[in-house]
């Protein structure tokens, strides 16, 4: 095989290498861990510990040339086995990311495709699949959460709980040291003493803190994202025999638009069914066929999901944190209340009708000042779907349920004045089926379609009965523990 001479210049280099409790990769002088549960890594089985290297290594840095305008990336690993699955769901989400970016596509997708790969060997090493599950030896299925305490994470647990499946919730944690973390961490400590559920840690120095080109975090490399937990999740699926990976992916993640070059874009090209079904794929190569890739909440749009957490699940669902922290107000609350994560949120707690006080919104963000974080008064553009227009319909659904509910504000009241107010008002029953229904999805494990089905149906109908299962009640000290942090109150 014949590769183009070598520049230092033109070229990086990636380094990286197996530890006592995980993989370290070295980019630019600097080194980036993923660190797991010393118990897990060690029943991992060399064979595949080399899988991983060969393949996260790749994963977690192959847009690096394009990113940073090189000619490509030299190896010090094998030829990854999952290439082909790195480079398509990349090149898929190189729209999405030029429209953030505001850059041309074809620019991006040129400067992707060009990139070189040198690797160390080209004899890929394959899975050991030495280990196959005994038909007989399991009670109850096992499900690996990926935990963000977000709302998808959340739903999934306590719907896990319902059914009878041993949930292992897993927290992959980018960045120790930012206010999310601190957050999150906050968190997981009431849900491990209320429900008697263990949440491992997995850190990922090698996800966040890689997208960064000149100190400056960049949209380059998130196409990988869930390709890349797929395989670091694999140690806890083999550890726990688990029967499922349950991501979040949620209805809308199938929804698409065009961008101004005419290319088809995705906001998150990865979390789409049939790529979800891609990453199944991947889960059962490492796992000799035992464990799948599926979401519990794929059926759902993002306000039926709001909708089924809060009013089936109120306990968890009062620790939802969506908010990226990244605004000087979200050092010290779960939610800032001034960016557009917040105000997206924010608009559908309201449209449902959930006391936002007491989720943690310490603002009224139905003010005028906060216009410019909403999708539907020109604002909110750092997301994609929201460049590209998706997903405002179900943001000025929210603005009318909120108005019909009684919400004041200068902000109800404009909306009130525009055309969407009346659209919305002349087709509500249709536009509210829309978002208050459950879709055919090819994600949800057939043998627990019907039982998520009757669920779903009960709570959006409205004959459910609350749901909480916490192995004991908390006492007086937790609870005041947990309202402190909802709470989030200034230090």
């Amino acid at each position: 095989m014949t590769h183009p001479k070598i520049n230092k210049e033109e070229f990086l280099a990636i380094k990286s290498e197996i530890t006592d409790d995980g993989i370290t990769i070295s980019s630019r002088g600097r080194k980036y861990k993923i660190v797991y549960p010393k118990e897990i890594w060690q029943e991992y089985s060399d064979t595949n510990k080399e899988v991983l290297l060969d393949n996260l290594t790749f994963m977690k840095t192959s847009y690096l040339a394009a990113a940073n305008n090189k000619k490509g990336i030299v190896y010090s690993t094998a030829m990854p086995l999952f290439e082909t699955f790195a480079f398509k769901s990349t090149m898929y989400d190189i729209p999405s990311t030029a429209s953030i970016d505001k850059q041309k596509t074809s620019e991006y997708l040129k400067r992707f495709f060009n990139s070189t790969f040198v690797f160390a060997s080209y004899d890929t090493v394959m899975p050991d699949l030495s280990k196959k599950r005994k038909a007989s030896t399991k009670k109850k299925p096992a499900a690996i959460i990926p935990f963000t305490a977000g709302k998808e994470s959340l739903l999934t647990l306590g719907l896990c709980l319902e059914m009878g499946i041993r949930p292992i919730p897993v927290y992959i944690d980018e960045d120790p040291e930012h206010p999310e973390t601190k957050h999150k961490e906050k968190v997981i400590r009431i849900i491990e003493a209320e429900y008697g559920i263990k949440v491992y840690r997995l850190l990922s120095e090698a996800g966040k803190k890689l997208r960064f080109v000149d100190d400056v975090e960049n949209n380059w490399g998130l196409g990988n994202q869930l390709l890349s937990y797929v395989l670091e999740l694999a140690p806890f699926a083999t550890y726990f025999d688990a029967d499922y990976i349950f991501f979040g992916n949620e209805y809308s993640c199938d929804e698409f638009g065009y961008d101004k070059e005419g290319f088809k874009s995705t906001f998150w090209f990865d979390q789409r069914s049939e790529w979800t079904k891609q990453l199944s794929t991947v889960a059962k190569i490492m796992t000799n066929n035992n464990t799948e890739v599926c979401s519990l909440v794929n059926p759902l749009y993002e306000i039926g999901i709001i909708k089924i957490l809060h009013e089936r699940y109120p306990y968890l669902a009062q620790f939802q944190i969506s908010c990226f922290s990244d605004t000087e107000e979200g050092k010290h609350n779960i939610w800032c209340g001034n960016c557009p994560k917040c105000a997206w949120l924010y608009a559908l707690f309201k449209g449902v009708g959930i006391n936002t006080e007491k989720v943690g919104f310490k603002h009224d963000m139905f003010s005028k000042q906060y216009a410019k974080q909403f999708s539907i008064f020109g604002g909110g553009e750092i997301y994609s779907e929201e460049v590209l227009g998706s997903g405002i319909e179900e943001q000025e659904l929210a603005f009318f349920m909120a108005a019909e509910r009684g919400e004041k504000g200068d902000l109800i009241e404009e909306f009130k004045k525009m055309p969407a107010y009346e659209t919305i008002k002349s087709n509500f029953k249709k536009i509210h089926k829309k978002y208050f229904s459950q879709y055919e999805s090819v994600t949800v494990p057939y043998e627990l379609k019907e039982k998520l089905m009757d669920i779903f149906d009960e709570t959006f109908e409205g004959e459910f009965s609350i749901k909480d299962f916490r192995i004991k009640q908390p006492t007086a000290e937790k609870v005041e523990a947990g309202e402190e942090m909802i709470k989030s109150k200034e230090q």
